[in-house]
C-alpha cells in the first residue's frame, strides 16, 4: 500500500509570534511600531490571535498595556482560559528580553500570513480551473485579481475607522492652506481645469467628450505630456491611432514642429531626445477589451508604478461578452474603468464621442444628454469636460470652447483654450494673458 505524504503545515513561525506578543507585554509603546501593519488574523495560533486582539483593544482605548491589563482584558472577553491562563502570559513575557526587534518580528509574522493567503488564492484559482469554465477571459481576470490584491494589500484592511480619514483630510486641508497654488491630484497643466477640480484625483473617472475633429485626442495627449514632464507615470491606451502617430504628436507638442512637415520628412533629433526619458507607455491594441486593459494597467502599476491612464476612446472598446446591447456594454466599460481607477489609485481620462444631436441644434454647445451610448457616462464620471468650436479658426490657431459640465467635488464652469492644429498643442488663455 502506498502511503500518502504527510500534510505540510501552512507557513507560520510560532516563535516569532511569541516574541511579538512578549515585546508588547513588556513595553507598552511597542504596539505603536506594529499596529499599522499587523492584524490579529496574521497570527497563526488562535491563542496568539486572542492575546493580540486584547492588546489592540487596550491600545484603541488609550489604556496602558502590560501583563495585568492584558489579563484583565482577556478575562473581560471570557478568553483568558482559552489562551492558557496567566501562565501562558508569563511564558510570552519570558520569550523575549527586550522589545527592540518587535518590528522585525512583526514583519516576519505578517509575511507568513501573506504566504498563507497566497496559498488560499492558489487553491481558489485551481478550483476555478478544475471547473473548466467556458469564459476563460473572465476566469483569468478573476485569478489575476486575487493575486494582484495580495500584491497591493500590504496587510492593511480596507476597513478604516473614520478618525483615519479625518486625519488625512485635515492634513490635506492644512497643506492646501500652506500651498494654495499646488493641486492635490495629477495636474493637467491647465489652470482652468486644475483650479475647479484640484487636479485629476486618484480614483476619479474624467470624461473628455467632443464631436470628431475638435481636438479631444490632442488635449488628452497634451495633458499626458505635461503630467509626464512633472514625473507622473502615464499609460496611454490608443484604440484609434498607432503608437507611431502618438509619438509624432508628442514630438510636435514638445518641439513645436509642424506635424504636416514632420510627416513629409522634416526631422528634429533633439525633439525625440527630449521625450526619451518621459515616463510614458503606449498600448495601441485596436478594440481592446476592458479586461485586457485592466490586466495591462495592473501589471504596469505593479512593475513600475502608475499615476494616470488615458483611453482614446471609449466607444472603440469592447467587453469580453457578446452583448448586442451597446448601451449596456458602455455601462459595463465605464463601471469597470471607474473601479479600476479606485483599485489602482490612479486618475483615468477616457475620451468619448458625442451624439449627432449636437449638430442639429442652433448652438453647438454639448449637454450631458449628448454623451453617446447612454447615461452611464454621465452617471459614472466624476468630471465631464466638453469641447466645441463656436468661432471658426485658422490653421495657425483656433479658439476651443470648453465646459466642465460635471464636477463631483467642485464647481462647474466654462472657459476657452487655444488650439494650434499644426503642433497639436493646446494653450491656456489665462496663462497667455
Amino acid at each position: 500500500m502506498t502511503l500518502s505524504p504527510p500534510a505540510v503545515a501552512a507557513p507560520h513561525d510560532p516563535a516569532a509570534e511569541a516574541r511579538v506578543l512578549g515585546a508588547l507585554l513588556i513595553d507598552r509603546d511597542a504596539i505603536i511600531r506594529v499596529a499599522d501593519f499587523i492584524r490579529p488574523e496574521d497570527f497563526y495560533l488562535p491563542r496568539h490571535q486572542r492575546v493580540f486582539d486584547a492588546v489592540r483593544s487596550l491600545f484603541e482605548r488609550h489604556e496602558p498595556i502590560d501583563p495585568l491589563t492584558v489579563r484583565v482584558e482577556l478575562q473581560r472577553k471570557g478568553e483568558l482560559e482559552r489562551v492558557g491562563g496567566p501562565p501562558a502570559l508569563s511564558e510570552l513575557q519570558e520569550s523575549v528580553a527586550t522589545a527592540v526587534d518587535v518590528e522585525r518580528d512583526g514583519r516576519l509574522v505578517s509575511g507568513k500570513a501573506l504566504l498563507r493567503r497566497l496559498l488560499g488564492a492558489a487553491q481558489d484559482i485551481a478550483a476555478m480551473a478544475y471547473d473548466e469554465p467556458t469564459d476563460l477571459d473572465l476566469t483569468l481576470d478573476r485569478s489575476e485579481q486575487r493575486v494582484f490584491t495580495l500584491l497591493q494589500e500590504g496587510v492593511a484592511s480596507s476597513l478604516r475607522h473614520i478618525r483615519e480619514a479625518l486625519n488625512v483630510t485635515y492634513d490635506r486641508i492644512a497643506y492646501r492652506m500652506d500651498n494654495p497654488q499646488e493641486v492635490v491630484g495629477v495636474a493637467t497643466g491647465y489652470p482652468e481645469i486644475d483650479v475647479p477640480t484640484n487636479g485629476l484625483q486618484r480614483g476619479d473617472l474624467f470624461i473628455l467628450a467632443a464631436r470628431p475633429a475638435v481636438g479631444k485626442s490632442s488635449l488628452a495627449l497634451n495633458i499626458a505630456y505635461k503630467a509626464a514632464r512633472r514625473g507622473e507615470r502615464v499609460l496611454v491606451f490608443s484604440l484609434e491611432m498607432s503608437r507611431e502617430q502618438i509619438a509624432q504628436r508628442l514630438m510636435a507638442v514638445h518641439a513645436s514642429i509642424d506635424l504636416i512637415q514632420m510627416r513629409g520628412g522634416v526631422r528634429d533629433p533633439e525633439a525625440a531626445a527630449g521625450l526619451m526619458d518621459l515616463p510614458v507607455e503606449i498600448d495601441d491594441t485596436p478594440g481592446i477589451s476592458v479586461m485586457e486593459l485592466r490586466t495591462k494597467a495592473r501589471r504596469r502599476k505593479a512593475a513600475a508604478g502608475l499615476d494616470l491612464i488615458v483611453i482614446d476612446y471609449l466607444q472603440l472598446m469592447r467587453t469580453a461578452g457578446d452583448d448586442d446591447n451597446r448601451v449596456q456594454e458602455i455601462a459595463t466599460i465605464t463601471r469597470n474603468l471607474k473601479a479600476l481607477g479606485r483599485e489602482l489609485g490612479v486618475g483615468v481620462i477616457a475620451l468619448s464621442q458625442l451624439s449627432r444631436a449636437v449638430e442639429e441644434r442652433e448652438t453647438a454647445e454639448p449637454r450631458l444628454a449628448d454623451l453617446r451610448d447612454g447615461g452611464s457616462l454621465e452617471q459614472d464620471a466624476d468630471e465631464v469636460l466638453f469641447l466645441w468650436k463656436r468661432i471658426p479658426g485658422t490653421e495657425s490657431a483656433q479658439t476651443i470652447d470648453c465646459h466642465l459640465a460635471k464636477n463631483r467635488n467642485g464647481p462647474t464652469m466654462k472657459f476657452q483654450l487655444v488650439f494650434e492644429p499644426r503642433y497639436t498643442r493646446f494653450s491656456s488663455k489665462a496663462r497667455e494673458r
